[in-house]
Protein backbone atom coordinates (compact mmCIF):
# COMPACT_ATOMS: atom_id res chain seq x y z
CA UNK A 1 0.00 0.00 0.00
CA UNK A 2 1.25 3.48 -0.93
CA UNK A 3 2.54 5.58 2.02
CA UNK A 4 0.43 8.55 0.86
CA UNK A 5 -2.74 6.49 1.12
CA UNK A 6 -1.77 5.15 4.56
CA UNK A 7 -1.08 8.65 5.91
CA UNK A 8 -4.26 9.96 4.28
CA UNK A 9 -6.37 7.28 5.94
CA UNK A 10 -4.72 7.90 9.33
CA UNK A 11 -5.40 11.64 9.01
CA UNK A 12 -8.93 10.83 7.84
CA UNK A 13 -9.75 8.61 10.81
CA UNK A 14 -8.23 11.03 13.34
CA UNK A 15 -9.88 14.11 11.76
CA UNK A 16 -13.28 12.41 11.52
CA UNK A 17 -13.30 11.34 15.17
CA UNK A 18 -11.82 14.66 16.33
CA UNK A 19 -14.39 16.61 14.32
CA UNK A 20 -17.28 14.60 15.77
CA UNK A 21 -15.86 15.06 19.25
CA UNK A 22 -15.59 18.83 18.78
CA UNK A 23 -19.16 19.05 17.43
CA UNK A 24 -20.83 16.90 20.08
CA UNK A 25 -18.64 17.88 23.04
CA UNK A 26 -18.21 21.62 22.54
CA UNK A 27 -18.09 22.47 26.26
CA UNK A 28 -15.75 19.57 27.02
CA UNK A 29 -13.40 20.59 24.22
CA UNK A 30 -13.35 24.21 25.39
CA UNK A 31 -12.69 23.13 28.98
CA UNK A 32 -9.94 20.70 27.95
CA UNK A 33 -8.15 23.39 25.95
CA UNK A 34 -8.50 25.94 28.75
CA UNK A 35 -7.05 23.49 31.28
CA UNK A 36 -4.25 22.49 28.93
CA UNK A 37 -3.24 26.13 28.48
CA UNK A 38 -2.76 26.38 32.25
CA UNK A 39 -0.18 23.58 32.23
CA UNK A 40 3.18 24.36 30.57
CA UNK A 41 4.12 20.67 30.63
CA UNK A 42 1.08 19.73 28.55
CA UNK A 43 1.73 22.55 26.10
CA UNK A 44 5.33 21.37 25.69
CA UNK A 45 4.22 17.73 25.28
CA UNK A 46 1.60 18.70 22.69
CA UNK A 47 4.25 20.64 20.76
CA UNK A 48 6.69 17.74 20.90
CA UNK A 49 4.14 15.15 19.73
CA UNK A 50 2.94 17.48 16.97
CA UNK A 51 6.51 18.14 15.85
CA UNK A 52 7.28 14.40 15.74
CA UNK A 53 4.13 13.61 13.75
CA UNK A 54 4.78 16.40 11.26
CA UNK A 55 8.42 15.35 10.87
CA UNK A 56 7.45 11.73 10.21
CA UNK A 57 4.92 12.76 7.58
CA UNK A 58 7.34 15.16 5.87
CA UNK A 59 10.13 12.57 5.78
CA UNK A 60 7.86 9.80 4.46
CA UNK A 61 5.69 11.86 2.12
CA UNK A 62 7.38 15.00 0.78
CA UNK A 63 5.89 14.95 -2.73
CA UNK A 64 5.27 18.33 -4.33
CA UNK A 65 3.29 16.93 -7.25
CA UNK A 66 -0.49 17.23 -7.28
CA UNK A 67 -3.58 15.62 -5.84
CA UNK A 68 -3.50 13.54 -2.68
CA UNK A 69 0.32 13.40 -2.32
CA UNK A 70 0.46 17.21 -2.37
CA UNK A 71 -2.40 17.49 0.17
CA UNK A 72 -0.66 15.10 2.56
CA UNK A 73 2.67 16.91 2.07
CA UNK A 74 1.01 20.24 2.94
CA UNK A 75 -0.71 18.71 6.00
CA UNK A 76 2.63 17.27 7.08
CA UNK A 77 4.44 20.59 6.76
CA UNK A 78 1.62 22.42 8.56
CA UNK A 79 1.77 19.86 11.38
CA UNK A 80 5.54 20.22 11.64
CA UNK A 81 5.24 24.01 11.64
CA UNK A 82 2.53 23.93 14.30
CA UNK A 83 4.70 21.75 16.55
CA UNK A 84 7.67 24.08 16.10
CA UNK A 85 5.56 27.15 16.89
CA UNK A 86 4.14 25.53 20.03
CA UNK A 87 7.64 24.64 21.26
CA UNK A 88 9.38 27.88 20.29
CA UNK A 89 6.56 30.29 21.22
CA UNK A 90 4.55 28.64 24.03
CA UNK A 91 3.24 31.96 25.40
CA UNK A 92 1.94 32.98 21.97
CA UNK A 93 0.33 29.56 21.57
CA UNK A 94 -1.36 29.79 24.95
CA UNK A 95 -2.73 33.28 24.24
CA UNK A 96 -3.90 32.23 20.75
CA UNK A 97 -5.77 29.15 21.98
CA UNK A 98 -7.37 31.10 24.82
CA UNK A 99 -8.53 33.73 22.33
CA UNK A 100 -9.95 31.07 19.99
CA UNK A 101 -11.65 29.27 22.87
CA UNK A 102 -14.87 31.31 22.62
CA UNK A 103 -18.31 31.03 21.10
CA UNK A 104 -19.13 28.36 18.55
CA UNK A 105 -15.65 28.22 17.05
CA UNK A 106 -15.28 24.56 18.01
CA UNK A 107 -18.52 23.56 16.33
CA UNK A 108 -17.46 25.23 13.08
CA UNK A 109 -13.90 23.94 13.36
CA UNK A 110 -15.29 20.48 14.14
CA UNK A 111 -17.48 20.57 11.02
CA UNK A 112 -14.51 21.59 8.86
CA UNK A 113 -12.26 18.92 10.39
CA UNK A 114 -15.01 16.30 9.97
CA UNK A 115 -15.44 17.17 6.28
CA UNK A 116 -11.68 17.01 5.65
CA UNK A 117 -11.51 13.71 7.54
CA UNK A 118 -14.27 12.10 5.50
CA UNK A 119 -12.70 13.30 2.25
CA UNK A 120 -9.32 11.86 3.27
CA UNK A 121 -10.90 8.50 4.12
CA UNK A 122 -12.74 8.35 0.80
CA UNK A 123 -9.71 9.35 -1.30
Amino acid sequence: MNITIVISQIFGIVFTILGLSMIFNKKWTALAIEEMMKNPGLIWLAGLVTLFMGSIIVVLNNFWTSGLPLLITILGWLTLLKGAIILIFPNFTSKYYRKMNIGNIFVWAGILILIIGVILIIL
